[in-house]
């Protein structure tokens, strides 16, 4: 199923949202999963509404406007994917078409890192293209490994795409191997 028009909730500058950058942070609407991240700082985002529907091409041109703003001041920005949830099957598209169209226009002056409650066998089972993402922090918020720092919570992971296609080659190769160690 193709949906017409990305579910988007902000497109804010904001510190915080990567490690070391600046970053035109883009909250996607709707998020899929079950059940919700308790503790979550969004619960706003949660719920798939088209009231939220919004023009792709007016966010992406949004979007760019704002990290060219950013790269007068910064060598280096980065685009930040949150939610709700980025990848969801209602948002998923239009998050790699924008992480697509910044790539493009600004190469490696914009680090683009996306929020994903999914894990990376999650990942690999989607099969969501990789190319335009640079960073992910994977796996639920649990406000009982919240920490000053980040990733938010302890038990997510902070991966680059390296470390992270890594990863997705062992489980991948381990096949119907894999077992979940809680």
């Amino acid at each position: 199923m193709t949906f017409e028009k990305p579910l988007l909730r902000v497109v804010r500058v904001l510190y915080g949202d990567h490690p070391e950058l600046p970053s035109v942070s883009v909250y996607f609407q709707g998020c899929d999963a079950f059940p919700k991240c308790a503790g979550c700082h969004n619960p706003e985002t949660w719920e798939f509404n088209e009231d939220f529907s919004v023009d792709f091409e007016s966010l992406k041109e949004h979007v760019i406007s704002k990290l060219q703003t950013l790269l007068k001041t910064y060598e280096k920005v980065s685009l930040a994917l949150l939610g709700g949830e980025p990848l969801s099957f209602r948002n998923r598209r239009y998050c790699y078409l924008l992480a697509k169209e910044v790539k493009e226009t600004f190469g490696d002056k914009v680090v683009v890192i996306v929020y994903s409650w999914r894990t990376p066998k999650e990942l690999l089972n989607m099969n969501i293209p990789l190319s335009y993402f640079d960073e992910f922090v994977l796996g639920r918020y649990n406000h009982k490994y919240h920490r000053n720092g980040f990733p938010a919570s302890a038990n997510q992971l902070y991966l680059n795409k390296e470390q992270l296609i890594q990863i997705l080659q062992i489980i991948s190769a381990r096949g119907t191997r894999y077992v979940k160690v809680s």
